[in-house]
């Protein structure tokens, strides 16, 4: 495992704005919103705090949740047992049976294992003993399904990809795992758009100080992404643009990252 390439690309890139973002009305939505920058065993994942502090605000401003129904932890608040109390104690209190919208936003290292289950990493997490002290990503599907909320909508700013099965630094601010990926299953009501694709590293870049993928998402909510201009803008344009954006940006440290989608492309994400 090692941290997010860094890009040293010098084109001028606007930062980002929430003040972009059209003010929604409070509605029935949570979010669970996790940083992990610092870790105690492993090295940083870079720009994580500033996406996760980030999607808090255009989380409140542009998908109407409100303050007292996000949950987020950064460093050492996302071990292993603040994410799983998040989600099977924090969550479930706050979701309202098929009417709750539930969002998830990570930003941090993920790894598999060797037989390719799929993990995020917590803080304190160990390499050593990964399925102890690190949180499966079935389990935390299993969990928000059984919070029965109306939907389910996660991104993903991690990667599975690499060869670092045995703990080996390969580059300097990269996040690579493990080659050996199962696939996921999702429920009809999940919209997950992930990073990267199982093989790719998931980025970071000084220039924008953020993730690339994260940067993106968010200046796709400020409303670049809305492709027709009608004022709405699905899964499938975030996708969409996402797809143009963030390959594009990795060229310029010659590397290869191209988000995913699982999901309804049709549902409408932000109005503007």
């Amino acid at each position: 495992l090692v941290a997010r390439p860094v890009a040293t690309a010098v084109e001028s890139i606007a930062p980002l704005n929430v003040a972009n973002l059209r003010t929604q009305p409070a509605k029935d939505a949570v979010a669970i919103i996790i940083g992990i920058q610092d870790y105690k065993r492993l090295p940083r994942a870079e720009f994580a705090n500033e996406d996760a502090r980030a999607f808090n605000e255009y989380a409140r401003r542009g998908l109407g949740i409100r303050p007292d129904n996000i949950k987020m932890l950064l460093d050492a608040e996302a071990d292993v047992v603040d994410i799983l109390k998040a989600f099977t104690n924090w969550l479930p209190a706050k979701v309202n049976k098929d009417k709750t919208e539930v969002y998830v936003f990570f930003s941090g290292h993920g790894l598999p294992s060797d037989d390719g289950k799929l993990y995020l990493l917590p803080h304190g997490v160990d390499k050593d003993l990964l399925e102890k002290t690190s949180v499966g990503q079935k389990e935390l599907v299993a969990a928000l399904q059984a919070a029965k909320p109306k939907s389910v909508t996660m991104f993903i700013d991690s990667c599975y990809s690499g060869q670092a099965r045995g703990g080996e630094t390969l580059a300097v601010f990269a996040r690579p795992v493990s080659l050996k990926v199962e696939e996921t299953a999702y429920p009809a009501n999940f919209t997950v758009i992930s990073a990267s694709a199982n093989s790719q590293i998931s980025s970071a870049s000084p220039e924008l100080k953020h993730g690339i993928f994260s940067y993106y998402l968010m200046k796709g909510m400020e409303g670049d992404a809305d492709d027709n201009k009608d004022g709405k803008i699905t899964i499938g344009e975030m996708q969409g643009y996402l797809a143009d954006k963030v390959p594009r940006h990795a060229m310029k440290m010659n590397r290869k990252q191209e988000p995913q989608l699982v999901g309804d492309a049709n549902r409408v994400f932000v109005t503007r």
